[in-house]
């Protein structure tokens, strides 16, 4: 920060803009809880307090400067979210199991020169 005397007069500094204020570390964390709250969403979770919260360095020890928070959910909410992303598990592993047991074609019979 500089300080002046009043009577050396005004400072002469060139304008800030907008940009001045922009903090990229901010950035990345919310690019990254956009992209999470996008995936769950395609799974019907929506984490509508999610949050980029800014790490008190003084008062711990995390690395990075931002921190994401999923937000405070109800027993009854995260049941809910649980079960959501459960059921979607349970079909994914459904058709893991089924495509699995199917056998792969061999390249020859494609051909049609068995």
């Amino acid at each position: 920060m500089l300080h002046r005397n009043p009577v050396d007069g005004l400072v002469g500094c060139d304008s800030v803009g907008p940009d001045y204020l922009d903090d990229p570390d901010r950035e990345v964390a919310v690019e990254a809880g956009v992209r999470l709250v996008n995936a769950l969403l395609r799974f019907g979770v929506n984490l509508e307090q999610i949050s980029a919260d800014k790490v008190c360095h003084t008062c711990t020890d995390v690395k990075d400067a931002y921190r994401i928070r999923l937000g405070i959910l109800t027993v009854d909410e995260t049941r809910a979210m649980a079960a959501q992303l459960e059921s979607f598990a349970v079909e994914f592993e459904r058709m893991r199991e089924l495509l699995c047991s199917i056998p792969p074609r061999r390249s020859d019979a494609v051909d049609g020169s068995s």
